[in-house]
């Protein structure tokens, strides 16, 4: 029994297993193909706005160059002697560094004398840095460098060196002029990763131009937190950069195969909010209110950029809580995550793959185990918890899971599980079908083929059962000349195991005849034996009648079992139960009853099939089938002494059918239908 149960579960679960790997092997070809690349992107959006705008550090201010700036000069670019103004009034402000998100490329067109200007006012404090940008284009722009010109010492000086590192260089850079980087206490690159969606989530840190790495903007300026005025040293290892500090304190940078930082955005314009207009703080300058400017700037890192989407809309892109933002405030996020160590850190490879086989494996048990309908409201659930989970590593550990193939793995392995599993059902279902009919086809076997041919007694049985087999069970038996036994027995429940256990009353009621023609002791041996085979729930009415020939009498035994009807006449006698059914007692004693049997006489046994026969809550009823006994009797005696008008057992038992299945309006029955007829001719 071991073997026959334990064997076919273990083979389903390693094919729910294979399923799942196949499962899984299809997704991971699209997500290294980049065809989930994209849905990944917009999920990670998702969980950043599902998390919401966080205020940004209090160290941090920007001053914009917005529309009423813009509007106010009338003119774009705005003369570079307003950012020298600039400069001078957060210098005066007592910010802590100033950083321009503005590349100030070739002369400036309304006097050449503002960029001399700038640089002087630049060069006089030693915590303002300047803009730089790389490209990743070999042709680069007028008024910019190429990797093929050569750098001056000046632009080396602001530049760290590392021995190795695998990232390659880029391809172009933009410079303002030699005056102003030398004149720069240092320079960011303002250069962005741009994913393939058009989005910003990235920021390379550092590039590489020749031989040195460049820092962004927002970590050039990090480096004045501290004030620290000494480069920090850097170091790369195969998957994030080590920043030590001056003071020794040591920053990891993670960076991809790109070499970007996925930064954890704080937010927008509404995660910033000591933001203020340049036409603003200029007019707080010319009006020496130091106290505005103090409020604003004091002690803070200050970080100038353009945020005019009216008349200028160049510096602007796409980042996860907005399609239009001006980049500035990518930077300022990037100073932020600087400042805080918030980066975004993917998961490794091999981890993350194990992660999925695992979650195939525990899908294969669970839909192995549950019926379809449960594990389809499982797959629903285990969508919820895989997207809790992912949102989990987001939120509190700044794990960047790639989503969208575990989403997809959990339904599709449901539906190739539930395909496999209907599959294979309707083939088992086919397979048992046929062994039904196989069985149906032995089991027909035990009951008669066809009454004897008797000159003084008509005899005829039929079975229908519910399923293809079932637990009635119908026989005769000549015991010499003059003794014909007739019995109908009815198993309780329906189908395989009915039949089972109809086959063991088949086999013992032959086994008794042999040994004894005394229905008392066949019925009482017949009731040790099923007791003996069966479980205690497990029983079965039983009736026998031992019909003479010779004397025109009939000795009975009823093991439980109705409906009995003897009709002599127009009366209709029941034959009830004379001891318990069959199974339930093993030292159960049973009477036996004698009725006379004469000529005209007829003994119908029914199973309850028939009585309890049931159509829109209505049972068909003892009462309705003593009717319809009733009046067969009385036609047989409207027939007088013809025998050529009396009904025949086979049209009696036709009439009970048709009457049974009027009252069903052609409904399957729900239990097994037997009829066994006895007429004395």
């Amino acid at each position: 029994m071991a073997t026959t149960v334990t064997k076919p579960r273990r083979l389903r679960f390693r094919q729910a297993v294979l399923i799942s790997l196949a499962c899984l092997a299809v997704l991971t070809a699209f997500y290294l193909g980049g065809a989930l690349a994209i849905a990944d992107l917009k999920l990670q959006d998702v969980r950043f706005r599902l998390r919401g705008e966080r205020r940004a550090s209090d160290k941090i201010a920007l001053v914009a160059v917005d529309d009423a700036t813009i509007a106010a000069y009338g003119k774009w670019p705005l003369p570079r002697d307003s950012y020298a103004l600039l400069i001078a009034a957060l210098e005066q402000a007592g910010a802590k560094a100033i950083g321009f998100d503005l590349l100030f490329l070739g002369p400036d067109r309304q006097n050449s004398q503002y960029d001399a200007l700038l640089a002087a006012v630049t060069s006089q404090y030693p915590n303002v840095v300047h803009a730089i940008a790389f490209l990743s284009e070999t042709s680069v722009p007028p008024g910019s460098e190429d990797a093929s010109t050569g750098m001056g010492e000046v632009l080396l000086s602001h530049g760290l060196e590392v021995s190795q590192t695998q990232l390659g260089p880029a391809a172009g850079i933009c410079l303002p002029s030699e005056s102003l980087i030398e004149a720069s206490a240092g320079v960011g690159h303002t250069t962005v990763s741009v994913d393939r969606d058009g989005s910003i989530r990235r920021v390379p840190l550092f590039v590489r131009f020749g031989d040195r790495f460049y820092p962004s903007l927002g970590l050039r300026l990090s480096w004045f937190v501290n004030d620290g005025e000494a480069p920090p040293v850097l170091q790369i290892s195969r998957n994030e950069m080590l920043l030590k500090q001056p003071d020794g304190r040591l920053v990891r940078l993670p960076f991809d195969e790109d070499g970007a930082t996925a930064i954890d955005f704080a937010g927008d314009r509404y995660a910033f909010p000591h933001s203020y207009g340049m036409l603003e703080v200029l007019r707080w300058f010319e009006a020496g209110d130091t106290t505005k400017l103090a409020e604003a700037f004091g002690g803070r890192i200050v970080i100038v950029g353009n945020t005019a989407v009216g008349q200028v809309a160049t510096d602007v892109g796409t980042t996860p809580f907005a399609t239009m933002t001006p980049l500035v405030y990518v930077h300022a996020n990037v100073l932020d995550a600087v400042m805080a160590e918030r980066f975004m850190r993917g998961v490794p490879q091999k981890f993350y793959f194990l992660a999925l086989v695992v979650l195939c494996a525990f899908l294969s048990w669970l839909f192995v185990s549950l019926s379809l309908p449960i594990a389809a409201g499982v797959t629903v659930v285990g969508v919820a918890v895989v997207a809790l989970i992912e949102y989990a590593l987001f939120l509190v550990f700044r794990i960047n899971v790639p989503a969208t193939l575990p989403l997809l793995l959990v339904p599709l392995v449901y539906a190739a599980t539930a395909s496999y599993r209907f599959v294979f059902l309707e083939r088992r279902a086919r397979e048992q079908e046929n062994e039904l009919k196989v069985a149906r086809t032995i089991q027909l076997k035990l009951l008669p083929a066809a009454p004897p041919e008797l000159p003084d007694l008509d005899l005829y049985g039929t079975n229908i059962a519910a399923k293809e087999v079932g637990g009635d069970y119908y026989d005769w038996v000549l015991m010499g000349d003059e003794i014909v036994c007739v019995v109908i027995g009815d198993v309780s429940g329906k189908g395989v195991s009915a039949s089972l256990l109809m086959s063991h009353l088949h086999a013992s009621f032959h086994a008794e005849t042999r040994l004894s023609q005394d229905p008392k002791e066949i019925i009482e041996n017949m009731n040790v034996s099923l007791f003996r085979a069966t479980e205690l729930h497990r029983f079965a009415t039983f009736f026998l009648a031992l019909i003479s020939r010779k004397d025109n009498s009939l000795v009975y035994c009823n093991a439980g079992h109705g409906p009995v009807l003897l009709v002599s006449g127009e009366k209709v006698e029941p034959l009830g139960p004379t001891g318990v059914p069959l199974g339930i007692f093993e030292t159960a004693e049973y009477t036996k009853e004698t009725r006379p049997f004469h000529h005209g006489d007829v003994l119908l046994m029914c199973s309850d099939g028939i009585s309890e026969c049931e159509c829109h809550g209505v049972q068909y009823g003892e009462g309705r089938l003593d009717q319809v006994v009733s009046a067969i009797g009385k036609n047989k005696q409207d027939a007088g002494a013809s025998t050529r008008g009396a009904k025949t057992a086979r049209e009696i038992s036709d009439e009970i059918l048709a009457d049974v299945r009027s009252f069903c309006h052609g409904h399957d029955y729900a239990d097994d239908v037997t009829i066994v007829v006895v007429r004395r001719r």
